[in-house]
């Protein structure tokens, strides 16, 4: 992980994402903690204020954030109770999110959601483009890395 932030994106993630989406302009980064925008510049998403996000929102609602305005949304959630404890808040409600996203993000836009489980979403709000397994080395966790497409 290049930050020491803990749950940071494994070294070399944001490359790859940027590689696959090249000309994507607005970029929100949801349950940001602390990203490295060097790589992907973008705004960022947060419940945690002490981590200075440009906004302070629930990603469940997203009742601030303008959404409509992105074209690439990275999502990279606690994968369990465990992690949610460690950064003192509440599990997320996978569904949740994708239903604020799908309610508001425009035609065309995407959607790169990294985690341990895919998340339930309305087939009519998108459509998914691909699934990419990663795995960083040996004795880790094993994600999945699913584009989706708003419809």
């Amino acid at each position: 992980v290049a930050s020491t932030y803990y749950g940071g994106y494994p070294h070399g993630y944001l490359m790859r994402v940027k590689a696959l989406f090249p000309d994507k302009e607005r970029v929100l980064h949801l349950f940001s903690g602390q990203v490295d925008q060097s790589i992907i510049p973008g705004d960022t998403v947060d419940l945690n204020p002490d981590l200075n996000p440009t906004y302070v929102d629930d990603a469940q609602t997203l009742t601030i954030v303008p959404v409509e305005e992105y074209d690439l949304v990275l999502a990279d959630p606690p994968y369990s109770v465990e992690d949610a404890n460690h950064y003192q808040t509440s599990m997320v409600k996978r569904n949740k999110v994708m239903r604020a996203l799908g309610a508001r993000m425009k035609g065309g836009a995407h959607v790169v959601w990294l985690d341990r489980v895919l998340p339930m979403y309305k087939k009519s709000d998108f459509v998914v483009e691909g699934y990419i397994g990663m795995v960083k080395s040996t004795n880790h966790r094993f994600r999945v890395v699913t584009i989706f497409r708003k419809v």
